[in-house]
């Protein structure tokens, strides 16, 4: 389902699990595996944004990929993403698209593996892509898009709601003026370079020191599951060629150097 909320906040969505981008008690990262729809979502993007297409199968991917549209979505934290019934506050910043094409795939993404979801995301520039929003219409979830921008395609949505003081359709021609409605503290994160985890701290500085590249084997047998987890994160890249690993841009960032 589908549905556009022009103006302002209004009631929640009734789902078992939300993931907005409104402060909740519980907060997560947003490192999932992409559905093909998910993939589309970004090549689209991407490519009407006059960028390099791109095809990946996990959103951490999109924290190293050389694209110009690339350096946005390094804010986004790619940890992994949290999971159960609640509300989740996903830190991702609310610039378009990134938080358009985010919760896009995330809404595929949840369709998959999880009942009664809703996934609230912040964007004017939905009018620009009604037809990847279309494609969340037969979701058995919500993916609900918060706008201060109307537009007449909005008819897109299953639902839409306007949520401003004293303003009807009508009124937005007479150029009267009206009192918005409330919205949340925006989140901007630091660009994606910490690195918590002491076992892929481990494996950084060791690809470092090895002069940035290790064999698959002597990697894996070291440390196990780190270098998948790298992998996702994109500080790391896993070359099937040479069976090595590779250290990343965004990995070199994170050891500080």
């Amino acid at each position: 389902m589908l549905e556009i909320v022009i103006g302002g906040l209004t009631d929640p969505p009734p789902a078992k699990t939300r993931y907005t981008f409104c402060q909740a008690e519980r907060t997560t990262g947003l490192g999932f595996e992409l559905t093909a729809e998910g993939s589309l979502v970004f090549t689209t993007i991407f490519l009407r944004n006059n960028n390099p297409p791109l095809y990946p199968r996990h959103t951490a991917e999109l924290a190293q990929c050389s694209a110009p549209l690339c350096a946005l979505f390094r804010y986004v934290d790619y940890g992994e993403l949290q999971r159960g019934e609640g509300v989740f506050q996903y830190r991702a910043p609310p610039v378009d698209p990134v938080l358009l094409a985010m919760g896009l795939a995330l809404a595929f993404h949840l369709d998959t593996h999880t009942e009664s979801w809703a996934v609230e995301v912040y964007t004017d520039a939905w009018p620009m892509y009604t037809d990847l929003l279309a494609m969340a219409k037969p979701l058995s979830g919500i993916l609900r898009v918060y706008t201060s921008a109307y537009d007449p395609k909005a008819a897109v949505a299953d639902r839409v709601l306007l949520a401003v003081q004293g303003l009807t359709y009508e009124g937005l021609a007479m150029k009267k003026a009206w009192s918005g409605g409330r919205l949340c503290r925006a989140y901007t994160p630091p660009p994606t370079a910490e690195v918590e985890d002491p076992d892929v701290k481990d494996l950084l500085r060791t690809l470092w020191e090895a002069g940035g590249f290790l064999s698959l084997k002597y990697a894996q047998e070291k440390y196990g599951q780190a270098v998948i987890k790298a992998s996702q994160l994109g500080l790391v890249r896993l070359d099937a060629l040479t069976l090595t690993v590779r250290l990343t841009d965004l990995g070199i960032r994170a050891l500080g150097i």
